[in-house]
């Protein structure tokens, strides 16, 4: 549908937004009201200067961003959470052609590596033509408010996701003009940049009462900061954020449908993984209750690979969190490593287990060594946020941040279906955004 997918001259709007207009929980608004909204297959710049036109644009921003965090629009692809996951050690291949992204050695010419991208070109670009189609065209209105900031806040996780998944030097959509496009091309340091300029404008423009809005706005920031090596500022945003916070990305049965569902519940062209190439985490094997895997059987793959049944997300409205609570204290927890503060390091940590999962899991202990902590809190992390395109972010902050050998943080060695693991540690965009002539590929593909 699009000749390039950075946004700079796509129109089409992805179809099917129709359902899925409450695609995110917000605060301050009807969900009764927001199911209401009737959204064309496509939308012109020129059909969104109203009112009515402002609230279907906003509409389908609000499905491209979630199409693009974890979804799937009428089995036309997979969002970011499948293929960071089959990157990591969080999933495997059960689907001939997909072993490219699964034993790091991606082609960005095949899929998946080269129908994700696009989504993200889709989620910036509509979200962009949202937020000015609503400033200049909706009622003035507390309501009003609340749709601006959560849209900026919206933007921000667009950036993050990409600069936690996407090698250095990428084309971003810039501009509110669409009859002159922007490219720029931009880091994955300057992508956690436009994140937090995003958020920040979010909570400037948030009402008091926006507290769901405020709380992701908060998170948000701070994962930027820590991802840009900021960790004592990302820590400071923190504490109005409670324990049991959850703003989640929400799905519909019908149009975008939860991909994790999808591709690895109702099909199974993917399996979780268990110490996936080395160095993988023993998620299955560990019994642990944050990972809901059935691991008592497998099922065939469409491959022939045998897999187990996950089982964190198995309708298809399944929501998928976006910012928790639990995820602000495992940014206290680092920040407070990072200080040299292992006490608080330790408390914040079982603070979460004491209030997640309703208090079921049991208090961790000190392991004793500066290394063995490190372990320890990104293992948390990996299982707190399992399935949530954050391992991606993870494994490569343990080698840029913690300098630690790539081949000691990812999957390696001998590859399950055969030959071995390649060197990638991100995404690079799909082969054809070379059609975009402001773009000739990935300035590196470093940690």
């Amino acid at each position: 549908m699009h000749s390039y997918s950075s946004g700079g001259t796509g129109r089409a709007i992805g179809r099917g937004v129709t359902a899925i207009v409450a695609t995110l929980v917000l605060a301050a608004c009807s969900t009764d009201k927001l199911t209401q909204v009737e959204t064309p297959d496509q939308i012109t710049p020129e059909q969104a200067n109203s009112p009515t036109g402002a609230a279907a644009l906003r509409s389908s921003a609000l499905g491209n961003f979630s199409n693009w965090f974890a979804g799937d629009n009428a089995g036309n692809g997979i969002g970011l959470n499948i293929a960071t996951g089959l990157l990591t050690d969080e999933m495997l291949s059960a689907r001939g052609g997909t072993e490219p992204m699964d034993s790091r050695a991606v082609n960005d010419a095949v899929f998946p590596a080269s129908s994700v991208w696009g989504l993200f070109g889709q989620a910036n670009t509509q979200i962009i033509r949202a937020i000015k189609a609503v400033a200049q065209y909706a009622p003035d209105s507390p309501t009003k408010v609340t749709q601006i900031a959560e849209l900026y806040m919206l933007q921000g996780f667009t950036y993050i996701l990409a600069g936690e998944a996407y090698c250095n030097g990428v084309p971003v959509n810039t501009s509110v003009d669409d009859a002159k496009p922007q490219t720029t091309i931009v880091t994955n340091a300057q992508l956690f940049d436009m994140a937090i300029a995003n958020f920040d404008t979010a909570l400037a423009t948030a009402a008091a009462t926006d507290t769901k809005i405020i709380n992701a706005a908060l998170v948000g920031k701070a994962r930027a900061l820590v991802d840009n090596n900021d960790y004592a500022a990302a820590a400071a945003l923190l504490a109005p954020v409670t324990d049991d916070f959850v703003y989640n990305a929400l799905f519909s049965n019908t149009t975008i449908v939860n991909d994790v569902y999808d591709w690895m519940f109702a099909t199974p062209n993917f399996g979780p993984s268990d110490k996936e190439g080395i160095n993988g985490l023993d998620y299955v094997s560990s019994g642990d209750p944050r990972i809901k895997v059935d691991a008592t059987k497998t099922r065939p793959g469409q491959d022939g690979t045998p897999i187990w049944v996950q089982q964190m997300f198995i309708t298809g409205n399944a929501p998928v969190p976006l910012a928790t609570g639990i995820e602000a204290r495992l940014i206290e927890a680092e920040a407070a490593l990072k200080a040299g503060d292992a006490t608080t390091w330790l408390a914040k940590l079982n603070e979460a287990r004491a209030t997640g999962l309703g208090g079921t899991l049991a208090p961790l202990a000190d392991p004793g060594t500066d290394a063995a902590r490190v372990d320890l809190l990104f293992r948390e992390r990996a299982f707190w946020m399992y399935f949530t395109s954050h391992r991606i972010g993870d494994l490569r902050r343990l080698v840029r941040q913690y300098e630690r050998n790539s081949e000691t943080v990812w999957p390696t060695g001998a590859y399950f279906k055969g030959g071995a693991y390649g060197p990638d540690q991100n995404l690079p965009p799909a082969q054809a955004e070379k059609n975009n002539p402001g773009y000739t590929g990935c300035v590196d593909r470093n940690a």
